[in-house]
């Protein structure tokens, strides 16, 4: 069984490696050709032919289920149902929309923001007409930081969008009272009502309901830090939790009265009293993908208790594996996945064949389960909690034997007697804040993470053979050759560039430019793209994770080339993240110790020329007119970085440093506008490359068609950040590289084209 399960999970595994979906008759080519090999001596093959066979299936039906190009970007008035909770946050609702089967045209599910003016009533499960503009499922694509259109295709939507003011939004009919959603959205209203002014709301909503949206960035931070955000999943852990106070419950019931068990004996009315507390849960939490998966984990449990059919652990853990699998074939590419069946495979390995059990087994099985996913953690977040055993040790017996009972209990409460519910989560909420402090210090110590750079594929391989190896029974033979697997978490070193040497990286920010420019032993930050809202900006979701995932701690010079949002929004953001030695800015009054950049400033890193071109200390005139210009040269070529400047700042640089302005590479001024990139300029800077940073059908169109001409009749090769995602230029001592696209080399399936 436990080999059967992993064929099937490497054939899924390896079939969402693919750039590409392949051709519909090779689906039907392989059937008979896998029940050819359905024998004993190549069933394993089967299987895994098999796993590929049905993650086609699956992934042809969602990609088929894409928004067409004819639907995008126009106004369509389509009806549908709210299938989720919506998610408010003062400016707008985000919510999943479900249109009605006369609009099959549509993608099955749709994920929609609405702006204000914002509906009176909106509640989950309502029937509305709505007036939509919808996109292709596009997001930002950087090395390193979240893969947002991963997670669509993972989620099953078709398309993003948002409403547009009409006067045909319009409620057609209220959801039922029986609409899972609608409990759920009272039991949300409930939460704010009574909890508006508790720093513990958020915490208390996700394990509720699973929402997380209210989870404050300072409280991740120390969740992550302190390697306890597992809890505020609800998954395995609380959904079995859920069952085994079910299980127990229900028996404890049924068992009052002997006559009863002559016709149900209490253990199998207690399967059915477990099967029905996790199934609350997991509705409760809105069947969230992780949900499913521990649902389905539970119920395979209880259904061979129900059968009477002893399974060996190993067996019960690889038959849920491949129903999980055959339920949501893509959960592969989730981490919660590999996170949350590896630590119950942990727990079997570590706690079989080992005679005597040791004094506090619990406890050494607790602290072999964080040992055993550091290199899946290292894997998927290039960092570790150190603190991990020592916070969890304390905060899930809390979390899940004090708090979790709470918040369930209150949940029934409140649709049998709201008062006692009320009383139930207001004891939670007390807790939760004598309990914070603890965890706040211990994510405060200097060693409660450990960080490392990026390892190649195979490293980590050999990392994770290793911690088996090291976690096998003592007097295993060769136990010790474990050790040796680890060094690479040591010894590499990552790849800069040779001295002489710079690369030069556009980040994907959307409608906004950051760039990192690296030499051989320093770092500098152009620009670090807007901020969208209090819980996100590309300073920390784009900025930050590009510099770890290059191993970079430190920035040497930031420079912030005026100040619009959509070059300065995640300024603040990156500086309290990551140390900053020097900061450069036109508008330096916004940002503390910065200092003026203005014409003249230059250094050399690492053999590498770095000149500011612009403004002059007495230069007036717009704030974009204003922005840094910066160019960088090395021995085969230069790049010229303009911020947002227009026609008159051009002319003053053609004025003042025309017979230095030529480059290899442009970044566009101003995005491309049309009140930018005069001919004149573009013909002193005679640039071979130009990228634009935009974004994906931005509502400026930028780059302007008339900028974009002027460019192709000057023999310029274009590039732009919508379309390749990050674009990354190596300039090496002898050459400079072709652009290289990250939207292109991180090609999957569910990657839209340029």
């Amino acid at each position: 069984m436990i080999k059967t399960a992993i064929a099937f999970m490497l054939g899924c595994l390896l079939f969402l490696q693919l750039t590409s979906l392949p051709n519909l008759l090779w689906f039907f080519g392989l059937i008979p050709l896998l029940i050819l090999l359905a024998s004993a001596r190549t069933r394993l093959i089967s299987y895994f032919g098999f796993g590929v066979l049905w993650t086609f299936f699956q992934a042809t039906l969602l990609v088929n289920d894409q928004l067409s190009t004819e639907l995008e970007g126009k106004d369509n008035v389509i009806s549908g149902v709210i299938s989720s909770l919506p998610q408010h946050n003062g400016r707008r609702i985000r919510f999943e929309f479900t249109p009605d089967s006369e609009f099959s045209t549509f993608p099955s599910k749709l994920r929609l923001t609405w702006y204000k003016p914002l509906p009176v009533h909106f509640e989950a499960g309502d029937h509305w007409q709505l007036t939509i503009r919808l996109k292709k499922i596009h997001g930002m694509s950087n090395p390193g930081s979240f893969d947002y259109e991963s997670w669509l295709f993972q989620q099953g939507f078709g398309a993003t969008g948002y409403v547009r003011t009409s006067k045909t939004n319009k409620l057609l009919s209220e959801s039922s009272a029986f609409n899972i959603n609608k409990l759920r959205q009272k039991l949300s209203n409930i939460l704010h009502t009574h909890l508006s002014s508790s720093p513990n709301l958020g915490l208390i909503e996700g394990l509720t309901i699973g929402v997380r949206d209210n989870i404050s960035q300072n409280q991740w931070q120390v969740l992550r830090a302190s390697g306890t955000n597992h809890l505020l999943a609800i998954s395995g852990l609380h959904i079995g939790l859920a069952a085994a106070i079910g299980f127990f419950s229900f028996r404890w019931l049924w068992a009052r009265k002997t006559t009863k068990l002559l016709h149900l004996p209490a253990t199998e009315f207690a399967v059915i009293g477990s099967a029905s507390a996790a199934l609350f849960y997991a509705a409760l939490a809105g069947f969230s993908i992780p949900t499913q998966r521990a649902l389905i984990m539970v119920t395979v449990v209880m259904i061979a208790i129900l059968i009477r059919r002893p399974l060996a652990s190993s067996s019960l853990l690889s038959l849920s594996m491949l129903v999980v699998l055959s339920w949501a074939p893509f959960s592969v590419l989730s981490s919660g996945f590999w996170l949350s069946f590896s630590a119950v495979a942990i727990i079997l390995f570590v706690s079989q064949n080992r005679f005597p059990s040791p004094r506090f087994q619990w406890l050494k099985i607790h602290t072999l389960i964080a040992f055993g996913l550091t290199p899946l953690l290292l894997l998927f977040f290039l960092k570790t909690s150190l603190i991990a055993p020592i916070a969890n040790l304390v905060a899930i017996p809390f979390i899940s034997f004090i708090i979790v009972p709470l918040l369930l209990l209150a949940s029934v409460m409140f649709c049998l007697f709201e008062p006692i519910g009320i009383l139930l989560i207001n004891i939670a909420d007390s807790l939760l804040s004598l309990f914070w402090p603890l965890l706040d210090y211990l994510a405060s110590l200097s060693f409660s993470q450990w960080s490392i750079s990026p390892l190649h594929f195979y490293h980590y391989v050999i990392i994770g053979l290793s911690t088996l190896l090291l976690l096998t029974p003592r007097g295993f033979p060769a136990k010790w050759l474990g050790i040796i697997g680890l060094s690479p978490l040591l010894l590499f070193i990552q790849d800069k560039p040779e001295v002489g040497e710079f690369k030069f990286t556009l980040l994907d920010v959307g409608q906004g430019l950051s760039a990192v420019v690296q030499t051989h032993s320093h770092t500098l930050v152009f620009d670090t793209g807007p901020k969208f809202s209090d819980s996100f900006n590309t300073g920390t979701a784009i900025v930050l994770p590009f510099l770890q995932h290059h191993g970079i701690n430190s920035i040497d010079t930031l420079i912030i080339s005026h100040g619009d949002n959509d070059h300065i929004g995640g300024a603040l953001p990156l500086m309290a993240a990551m140390p900053v030695n020097n900061i450069l800015s036109s508008v330096p009054s916004r940002i503390p110790s910065a200092k003026a950049c203005t014409t003249g400033q230059s250094w050399q890193w690492d053999n590498v020329s770095f000149h500011l071109l612009h403004p002059d200390s007495l230069d007036i005139g717009s704030e974009n007119d204003l922005s840094c210009v910066l160019k960088i040269t090395n021995a085969s070529g230069s790049i010229l970085l303009t911020g947002d400047i227009e026609k008159p700042a051009e002319n003053l640089l053609l004025q003042r440093h025309r017979k230095n302005l030529q480059s290899t590479v442009l970044v566009a001024p101003h995005h491309g506008s049309k009140t930018s990139s005069s001919l004149e300029f573009i013909q002193a800077i005679n640039p071979k490359v130009v990228l634009f940073p935009v974004g994906y059908r931005n509502r400026y169109s930028f780059p302007h068609n008339s900028v974009i001409d002027r460019y192709i009749k000057q023999n310029t090769q274009l590039f732009n950040s919508a379309d390749h995602g990050a674009i990354s230029i190596h300039f090496a001592n002898s050459f400079v590289s072709n652009p290289i696209g990250w939207r292109q080399v991180n090609q999957k399936i569910w990657t839209p084209s340029d």
